[in-house]
């Protein structure tokens, strides 16, 4: 049974300016939240050549030494996004994951949802059991911290461009 965790976040900025930054790999760390229980990237790169669309491979090295192989699955900008975890390596735990994007027009500029799709594979080690009870809330804490960083980024871009 997969779990579901959703937030969403105002930015004062068009669809099209939060898609830029939001789908430029090598910009997550700028935006990833930092102060939480989750691994967050340091880096972020692409894994092959092609840089957009259904099948780009996003590689992401969190501060943990993990490193984490993300695939495109939906690519309609500048409205959804749609990447799927492929594997972990250096985790002592795996996942399933599918991280889902909505951006849509709002009176604020754009409304970004986020949700994440989530499962543990394999066994039932203490960090199985701990992560299993509160995953969710690490989950919430992740994706509302990281919207809350690419509305900043975001927002300062488009201040910016502005003046």
């Amino acid at each position: 049974m997969a779990n579901r965790v959703s937030y969403s976040e105002e930015i004062k900025a068009t669809p099209e300016q939060v898609w830029a930054v939001l789908t430029n790999v090598t910009r997550m760390p700028e935006w990833a939240f930092t102060d939480g229980r989750y691994p967050y990237p340091v880096e972020g790169r692409y894994g092959s050549e092609q840089r957009e669309g259904p099948g780009t491979l996003w590689v992401g090295v969190s501060a943990d030494g993990q490193t984490a192989t993300q695939k495109i699955t939906l690519w309609e900008p500048p409205h959804k996004l749609t990447y799927e975890l492929q594997q972990m390596e250096n985790a002592s735990l795996q996942m399933a994951q599918t991280n889902m994007f909505e951006l849509e027009p709002s009176s604020a500029g754009t409304r970004v949802v986020w949700t994440v799709d989530w499962k543990l594979i394999g066994g039932w080690s203490l960090n199985a059991i701990l992560i299993r009870l509160t995953g969710n809330g690490v989950f919430e804490e992740m994706i509302a911290g990281s919207l809350e960083n690419l509305k900043k980024v975001v927002e300062g871009e488009a201040r910016i461009r502005e003046a």
